[in-house]
C-alpha cells in the first residue's frame, strides 16, 4: 500500500514473480491449443532475446526494456491478441526477475522451462 513511500521490497517482489509464472502458464494451457501454446512460447522466446540484444542486461537497460514491453503488452491487450499477451506477460515477468536478481531466479527458470517445452518451429 505504501510502496511508493518506502520503496519496493525486492524479496516480496521476487516471491510474487515466482508465484505468478505457474499461474500465467496454467491459465494459458487452459485457454489455448498446442498451436496457441507454441505462439505464447515463441513470443516469449523472441522478445526475451530481443530485449537482451536491443537493451542489454544491466539494471538500467532492463528498466528501459520493461517500459517498452509494458507498452507492447498494453497494445496487445487493446487488440485482444490473447496468445501474444500471454507471451508478453512472461517476458515482463522474466525481465522483472532479472532485475530483481538471484531471489527471483526460480521465476526465470520456470519461464525458460516453459519455453524449452515448446521448441521453436515445432508446430
Amino acid at each position: 500500500m505504501f510502496g511508493w513511500l518506502f520503496g519496493k521490497n525486492p524479496e516480496k517482489e521476487a516471491k510474487q514473480l515466482i508465484r505468478d509464472v505457474p499461474l500465467i502458464i496454467e491459465q494459458a494451457e487452459g485457454l489455448f491449443s498446442a498451436e496457441g501454446m507454441q505462439v505464447v512460447a515463441d513470443t516469449a522466446r523472441e522478445h526475451i532475446e530481443r530485449a537482451h540484444t536491443v537493451y542489454g542486461t544491466k539494471p538500467i537497460d532492463l528498466a528501459r526494456a520493461l517500459d517498452d514491453y509494458r507498452r507492447l503488452h498494453k497494445d496487445a491487450r487493446q487488440r485482444t491478441e490473447q496468445r501474444v499477451l500471454s507471451g508478453l506477460t512472461l517476458v515482463i515477468i522474466y525481465l522483472r526477475a532479472e532485475k530483481a536478481g538471484e531471489m527471483a531466479d526460480p521465476a526465470r527458470t520456470a519461464i525458460e522451462a516453459f519455453i524449452a517445452k515448446y521448441p521453436s518451429g515445432s508446430t
